[in-house]
C-alpha cells in the first residue's frame, strides 16, 4: 500500500513537472514568433521604422522627439545588420539557456528573465531583446558602467 502511495505521488509530480515544461515551451514558441515577426518587418525595407515601432515595440512614454528618433535610428541599424544575414539561420536563445559566463555580466534589474532572448547568427551575438505584453519592450542592452549591462525599456 505504501509503495502505491509513493508511486502515485511520483507520477503526480512527473505530471505536474511535465505540465510546467509544456507551458514554458509554448510561451517560448509564442515569444519567438513575436521576435520573428519583428525581424521580418525590420528586414522589409518597404516598411517604415515608425510603423515597425507602433506595431511591434511597447513604448510607454517618450519625453522627447530625440528618444523616438533614437528608436527609429536603432531600427535602421538592425535593418542594416540583417541585410547580410539569412534570417532563417538566426538562433533564438532564452536567457536561462545561455552559459553562465554569458549572463554573469547582465543585470535583469528585477525584470523576468524568461522574457529575455539573445539572438545569434553563426555563433555570434547579434541582438538582445526583452519582451513585455506580447511586444518588444527593449532591443537596447547597455552597459551600466560597472561591468554589467541591462535592458533599457521605452
Amino acid at each position: 500500500m505504501q509503495k502505491k502511495i509513493i508511486l502515485f505521488i511520483f507520477l503526480l509530480s512527473l505530471s505536474w513537472i511535465s505540465g510546467i515544461a509544456q507551458v514554458d515551451h509554448e510561451k517560448q514558441k509564442h515569444d519567438i514568433a513575436i521576435i520573428k515577426a519583428f525581424l521580418l518587418d525590420v528586414a522589409d525595407e518597404s516598411i517604415r521604422p515608425d510603423l515597425i515601432l507602433s506595431k511591434h515595440v511597447r513604448i510607454e512614454e517618450m519625453s522627447s522627439n530625440e528618444e523616438y528618433d533614437y528608436l527609429e535610428a536603432s531600427i535602421n541599424e538592425i535593418r542594416l545588420n540583417l541585410q547580410t544575414k539569412n534570417i532563417a539561420e538566426i538562433a533564438y536563445i532564452p536567457f536561462r539557456s545561455l552559459p553562465k559566463q554569458d549572463i554573469r555580466d547582465i543585470d535583469p534589474e528585477g525584470k523576468p528573465t524568461e522574457n529575455m532572448y539573445f539572438l545569434r547568427y553563426k555563433n555570434r551575438q547579434m541582438l538582445a531583446l526583452y519582451l513585455e505584453d506580447n511586444k518588444i519592450a527593449s532591443f537596447t542592452l547597455v552597459s551600466k558602467g560597472n561591468k554589467t549591462a541591462h535592458f533599457v525599456t521605452y
